[in-house]
């Protein structure tokens, strides 16, 4: 069961201003350059992201997939690939791991919201 009081720990920790430039720098390091998918990103598409990948962690589980069965055909036209993804969340627990260093359970509950959300994908076929 994920502590929903240790993931808001987490994320209340999450207050590096160089988050978004450390979030993408792990995807980038771990993504396959010839992927279609990030080369027309500039900044404020990737704050759109950002801001896009932080509601679906903070939806219940139907708006999630509500959402996700509407962007990931739309993100599959852009190239998009599960693997890219995975690369994009494991990323992002990662990054945000990495603010509040001790919060073990804040940790666990992040990576389990991370994998609900790539099962939810995944059952999409991206």
């Amino acid at each position: 069961m994920m502590s929903a009081d240790a993931f808001w720990g987490l994320l209340e920790q999450a207050s590096d201003p160089d988050l978004e430039p450390q979030l993408w720098a792990a995807m980038v390091a771990a993504y396959d350059p010839s992927d279609q998918a990030t080369t027309h990103m500039d900044q404020g598409m990737r704050g759109r992201m950002l801001a896009g990948i932080f509601d679906l962690l903070l939806m219940e589980d139907e708006p999630r997939r509500a959402l996700l069965n509407f962007e990931v055909p739309n993100h599959r036209s852009y190239g998009a690939t599960l693997a890219g993804y995975r690369v994009l969340f494991e990323g992002l627990a990662t990054v945000l791991a990495a603010q509040d260093p001790g919060n073990e359970a804040g940790r666990e509950a992040l990576e389990t919201r991370c994998a609900r959300i790539l099962e939810d994908i995944e059952a999409l076929k991206p």
